[in-house]
C-alpha cells in the first residue's frame, strides 16, 4: 500500500514537472487555436488555455479518451490518415509521443505542415534512442528486440535518434527553432540541452 501510494505521488510530481517544463518550452508560441494530435484525455488542454489559445482541437483514435477530454472540438481518427482540416489553418500543432507509434511517419509530419498557417510552430516529442536510459536499457537487455530499444512499449514501430528525428523534421520544411531532451535518468524528471534525456523535445516553424 505505500509503495503504492509512493508511486502514484511520484506520477503525480513527474507529470506536474513536465508540464510546467512544456509551458516554459513553448512560451514562445502564441494564437488562436492549437491541434492537439493524439491527445488522449487532454492532460496538457490547461497548458494551451494558460498560454491563450481559445480553440483546442483535440485527435485521438480512442472514443473514451476523447469523452473525457475537455477540448473545443474533438475528432476520432486514425493519424496515419489524412486530417479533415484545411491548409493553413492552425497556429499551433502538438504530437507529443505519437509519431513512433505509426507506419507513415514522413506522411504525418507533411500533413502537419499542410494543416499549420505560415510561421505556425510544431511542437513534437518522441523517445530519444540516443539517451543515457536506452544506453543502459540496452546493456541489461531490457525493452530490447534485435538488439534495438524500443523506448519503453514494445508497441513503438520505430525509435529515433537525437540528430536523426531533427534530419526528418528539416527534410519537411520546418526550421528547428530549440531541442532539449527530458528525463536524464530513472527518477530525474530533468531537461536538458544535451543528447541525453530519454524524450527529444523539438519545437520547429513553418
Amino acid at each position: 500500500m505505500l509503495l503504492k501510494k509512493l508511486k502514484q505521488f511520484y506520477n503525480f510530481c513527474y507529470e506536474k514537472r513536465r508540464k510546467d517544463e512544456m509551458k516554459k518550452f513553448i512560451n514562445i508560441v502564441k494564437g488562436k487555436g492549437v491541434l492537439d494530435l493524439g491527445s488522449g484525455i487532454g492532460i496538457f488542454n490547461k497548458v494551451f488555455r494558460n498560454l491563450g489559445f481559445k480553440e483546442i482541437f483535440s485527435v485521438d483514435n480512442n472514443e473514451r479518451n476523447l469523452e473525457i477530454n475537455d477540448a473545443n472540438k474533438k475528432f476520432l481518427l486514425n493519424l496515419e490518415n489524412k486530417l479533415p482540416f484545411p491548409n493553413d489553418y492552425f497556429d499551433f500543432c502538438f504530437a507529443s509521443e505519437i509519431i513512433e507509434h505509426l507506419r507513415e511517419r514522413e506522411q504525418f509530419l507533411k500533413e502537419i505542415y499542410r494543416v499549420l498557417k505560415k510561421n505556425g510552430y510544431l511542437l513534437l516529442t518522441t523517445p530519444n534512442k540516443d539517451s543515457l536510459i536506452a544506453k543502459f536499457d540496452k546493456m541489461i537487455g531490457r525493452f530490447v528486440i534485435n538488439g534495438l530499444w524500443t523506448g519503453h512499449s514494445y508497441e513503438h514501430r520505430y525509435v529515433y535518434g537525437y540528430d536523426e528525428i531533427q534530419e526528418i523534421i528539416e527534410k519537411i520544411g520546418f526550421r528547428i527553432c530549440k531541442v532539449e531532451t527530458f528525463y536524464l535518468f530513472y527518477g530525474l524528471p530533468i531537461k536538458t540541452k544535451t543528447s541525453l534525456g530519454m524524450c527529444t523535445w523539438i519545437l520547429a516553424r513553418k
